[in-house]
């Protein structure tokens, strides 16, 4: 079986590949991390993540939103207010379009 060059990539793939796509629905994320669902939808709610939206209205999430949520969850369990955490990970996010 020969490897596929870059070139002959289907788009799938690259669907894939593309940490910002939102792929995932909110049970695998949350089975993913070990939570409930609620839990997953909570950290939505209080505006800490923005998953995308399926046609149907669903949401999704991308391998940055799950980055980002690990992040917050992380925050949260060292007793951060749902505030501070927002203002942390907006401060990360300026820091990274610096980069």
């Amino acid at each position: 079986m020969s490897k596929t060059s870059r070139n002959d990539r289907e788009a799938w793939e690259d669907v894939l590949d593309d940490p910002e796509e939102p792929l995932y629905p909110v049970g695998v994320v949350a089975d993913l991390l070990g939570v409930d669902p609620q839990v997953v939808r909570g950290y939505d709610q209080r505006g800490l993540i923005a998953p995308g939206r399926s046609s149907s209205g669903h949401r999704r999430y991308s391998r940055q939103d799950i980055r980002r949520l690990v992040r917050a969850m992380r925050l949260a369990g060292e007793g951060i207010p749902t505030t501070g955490i927002g203002r942390i990970l907006e401060l990360e996010d300026e820091l990274d379009r610096r980069d």
